[in-house]
């Protein structure tokens, strides 16, 4: 592959969850992974709160400058892969392509059948990450995970910023030992 595998990930107003997923994804995959977000209803002109920078820094993390995107179809059409946070994300995205959309993947549905999907094919991580959606979805076609949500801290308290980014490294670990997806999180999982 000449290219980086493509992956979108997806929540509301892309201020919390999907940054806090994009940038830990780009921290850990490297250059095998172009990783992009985008909102559903994008809060255009905002940037992640100090809640979720926190919490993303109690993991090592630290959260550019980020500027929400809008969803939309030609994003979906060119990622090789999607996270979105919830069922409600992928129901829009479904809306949008006009049919289920294979590629399309709720982070922790995913992480769920990373547990016991075939590793992707490939030699290099690019190739596995590219391949990634074609192995979770035979998974899933087999034996179908429940697409549950990850909530939103949005306005709430540390504690559930905190606890929604535990949530997003400890699926996000999953996803990337599963396909062999460059390096893990140091400490093994999330710092409690």
């Amino acid at each position: 592959m000449s290219r980086a595998a493509r992956v979108t990930m997806v929540c509301t107003g892309n201020i919390c969850r999907s940054p806090a997923m994009h940038y830990l994804a780009k921290r850990e995959w490297g250059d095998a992974a172009e990783v992009t977000s985008a909102g559903i209803y994008a809060e255009i002109g905002m940037d992640v709160p100090q809640p979720m920078r926190r919490a993303a820094e109690r993991h090592g993390l630290a959260i550019p400058r980020h500027r929400p995107t809008q969803l939309d179809r030609a994003i979906l059409t060119q990622a090789d892969l999607v996270l979105v946070a919830t069922a409600q994300h992928a129901r829009w995205a479904e809306r949008e392509w006009g049919e289920r959309v294979p590629h399309v993947f709720g982070i922790k549905e995913a992480a769920e059948l990373a547990r016991r999907a075939e590793r992707p094919a490939g030699d290099t991580a690019t190739e596995r990450l590219a391949n990634a959606a074609a192995a979770l979805d035979a998974a899933r076609q087999a034996v179908p995970a429940p697409l549950r949500s990850l909530d939103d801290p949005w306005s709430l308290d540390q504690a559930t910023y905190d606890r929604v980014m535990d949530e997003i490294v400890d699926d996000l670990v999953a996803i990337t030992e599963w396909a062999g997806l460059g390096r893990t999180h140091e400490s093994g999982g999330p710092k409690h």
